[in-house]
């Protein structure tokens, strides 16, 4: 085997490969990548559960595979010059790596010992957008929960919907104290799609390739088992979690007569200012509606207490008084799109119904309030 590459070909591919591998893996060869040279260079890595194939641009002077431990390689390939051009040729057991007068002998294992991810009768196959598919993950995955406890919310819930007589694509994520859910018309050919759950892990990679496209459009391939993305030159498959997503529309309350329309980025800096007195376990923050004027209020033993007055439009005849965790009641603030966005709520310990302003708006989140 033998071929060169020009360093910044290859180092976007490495960078996703060292991701996909695990740091301490049970078995030798899952630590390493995998490469494979024919008509072009191919690199594949796997963590089992998870496995990602790209192809590189490289002139290619004799075909050849082998296995070498990725975040060797990556190391190497990240500290050579932008400009570089980088060698390749295998001798015996080892893979010798050079660039000018850099020379490298990185240890391999046979590529025949490497995993693959068993092939899967990937029954829904569809297009869609890079930008669409990267909007869904981005408007949910913060509220995927961050533990391996609730397994069966370990990932984000992509199914088909309905709305108003039209076939939504939708994703869900919750941790049970808050949950995002965005939905759009339904690609071609998704119609028919299984409902899946996306691990976490997976859809932290996903998110990278769809970053990094130089593509418009994404292949999605289906089945109940198992997932998988093409984004150009880059294959991601994944098994699924394997578990029943809860029904997450009981949670969307209904008839939450309390509305108040705020500014999203006078509210975030409110909110983020007045948490420097929010010290204590609970990390809460207070906000009290009355007649177009919202309090917010922070107070702990240690910190003392921090109050910002805000400009706002509400509905209610009276004083309104609930409490937040201060990181969840900003990341979802964070993730509404528009200038202004609208708080649906109904008494201090019901959901509260947090989307923008904006009637085109594809985004709900709800979030539940803390005790007083």
């Amino acid at each position: 085997m033998e071929f060169s590459v020009f360093r910044q070909v290859l180092i976007r591919a490495l960078g996703h490969m060292q991701s996909i591998v695990e740091k301490r893996a049970t078995l030798p060869i899952l630590v390493n990548v995998k490469i494979e040279v024919a008509d072009n260079l191919v690199l594949s890595a796997t963590n089992v559960d998870l496995e990602l194939v790209e192809h590189v641009s490289a002139d290619i002077t004799l075909g050849g595979k082998t296995t070498v431990p990725v975040q060797m390689l990556y190391d190497i390939v990240r500290k050579l010059p932008e400009d570089a051009e980088i060698s390749f040729k295998q001798e015996s057991d080892q893979l010798v790596v050079s660039s000018g007068r850099a020379v490298f002998h990185l240890p391999t294992l046979p590529a025949e010992n490497f995993p693959a991810m068993a092939g899967s009768n990937l029954t829904t196959k569809f297009q869609m957008t890079t930008g669409d598919l990267a909007h869904l993950i981005n408007q949910t995955k913060f509220a995927i929960p961050t533990d391996d406890v609730r397994y069966h919310l370990g990932g984000i819930f992509f199914h088909i919907s309905e709305e108003d007589k039209e076939k939504m694509l939708t994703a869900v994520a919750t941790d049970a104290q808050r949950m995002a859910l965005c939905a759009m018309p339904a690609p071609e050919g998704s119609v028919e799609m299984p409902s899946v759950i996306l691990p976490r892990r997976v859809i932290g990679e996903l998110s990278k390739l769809l970053e990094d496209a130089t593509v418009d459009d994404v292949m999605v391939e289906l089945s109940d088992t198992k997932a998988r993305f093409t984004v150009g030159p880059a294959t991601l498959t994944s098994k699924l979690v394997d578990a029943q997503y809860p029904n997450y529309r009981v949670v969307i309350p209904k008839g939450n007569d309390k509305i108040a329309i705020l500014d999203r980025k006078q509210f975030l800096n409110a909110v983020d200012l007045v948490s420097v007195a929010s010290v204590d376990k609970t990390k809460s923050v207070q906000l009290t509606f009355s007649m177009n004027k919202l309090v917010v209020n922070a107070s702990s033993p240690d910190a003392g207490t921090a109050t910002q007055e805000l400009d706002v439009e509400y509905n209610g005849d009276s004083s309104f008084t609930v409490v937040f965790n201060v990181k969840f009641l900003m990341d979802v603030a964070g993730q509404v799109e528009g200038e202004k966005f609208q708080m649906e709520m109904q008494d201090p310990l019901s959901p509260t119904i947090i989307k923008s302003t904006d009637k085109n708006t594809d985004a709900l989140f709800v979030l539940m309030p803390m005790r007083m």
